[in-house]
């Protein structure tokens, strides 16, 4: 089943598009001013990185409960609000120098979200893909690469020159690396344009052409 059907899937069993994750972590609440009559959100990078890191988190989290663990992942991607509104966990993994993708949709829970149904992919990544997920071991390390990216996008124009254009929407995919330096994680709107982003959306698309899926529609 390719992606595409699951998003027909998914809007056939949705009234509405909620959130797709439980409840939101500690670290991504509301800061009161100080009258405390108006709520603002988190403008420091540090602290949107960590509410969505925390967030990601409660996805792997869920996606751990339904399908059970992945073996080692070395890199994982959490994209927390899909077109359909679903939230996918996508794991590689290193398997005898194979890089495999574990792929998972994850519904929210039963009160709170859409009953979407869990599915999964599990596929062998396409060479010029698994050669982006082994290289980003050693440019993700790369300490000039910001670990949350700014929420802009670059738009070539007709005359040749680039102008950026804020990205409102709050669709953010994180992405956890085992880098060769240690662990590191970004946090990228979906439109965004550097190389984390472009890895996100290879293997995302690796998942979406596929029609290796299994669904429980039970």
């Amino acid at each position: 089943m390719k992606l595409a059907s699951l998003f027909a899937i998914s809007f056939t069993l949705t009234a509405g598009t909620a959130q797709a994750l439980e409840e939101q972590p500690e670290s991504c609440r509301l800061i009161s001013s100080g009258n405390g009559a108006i709520a603002v959100p988190y403008t420091d990078a540090d602290a949107q990185l960590q509410c969505d890191i925390d967030r990601a988190q409660l996805v792997s989290e869920r996606a751990r409960d339904i399908f059970g663990d992945s073996p080692s992942p070395i890199i994982t991607i959490v994209d927390t609000k899909s077109p359909s509104g679903t939230a996918y966990v996508y794991d590689i993994s290193d398997v005898s120098g194979t890089m495999m993708l574990d792929a998972r949709s994850v519904p929210g829970m039963q009160n709170t979200a859409s009953p979407v149904p869990p599915c999964r992919l599990q596929t062998q990544l396409p060479e010029n893909v698994a050669n982006k997920a082994a290289l980003s071991l050693l440019f993700a390390a790369e300490p000039d690469i910001p670990a949350y990216g700014t929420r802009q996008k670059m738009v070539v124009n007709t005359d040749g020159s680039r102008s950026y254009e804020l990205l409102l929407s709050s669709h953010d995919i994180i992405t956890h690396i085992e880098t060769v330096e240690g662990q590191r994680d970004f946090s990228r709107h979906a439109d965004a344009t550097d190389k984390i982003a472009d890895l996100n959306r290879s293997v995302i698309g690796v998942a979406n052409f596929s029609d290796g899926w299994v669904c429980n529609t039970n």
